[in-house]
């Protein structure tokens, strides 16, 4: 596997769980949340659990608009 395909794997897999936590899709951070807590795991808030999602979703845009922007300029 290439860099630019791990690059587009990650970024798109930070940016849509992370928008899914961070929007809380389905109670997708509450679930998330009460699972984490179960197994003595941080976060032990919904709303770090939202933050944190929505910090994975713009690291994962960021990536894939550095993938995109390197590939445009070759």
């Amino acid at each position: 596997m290439n860099s630019q395909v791990f690059d587009l794997m990650w970024g798109g897999v930070a940016l849509v769980g992370g928008g899914l936590l961070a929007a809380n899709v389905r109670g997708a951070a509450d679930r998330f949340q009460a699972m984490s807590y179960a197994y003595r795991s941080w976060p032990t808030g919904v709303i770090t659990c939202r933050v944190i999602g929505g910090v994975f979703a713009l690291v994962g845009a960021g990536v894939l608009v550095d993938a995109g922007l390197r590939t445009a300029g070759r």
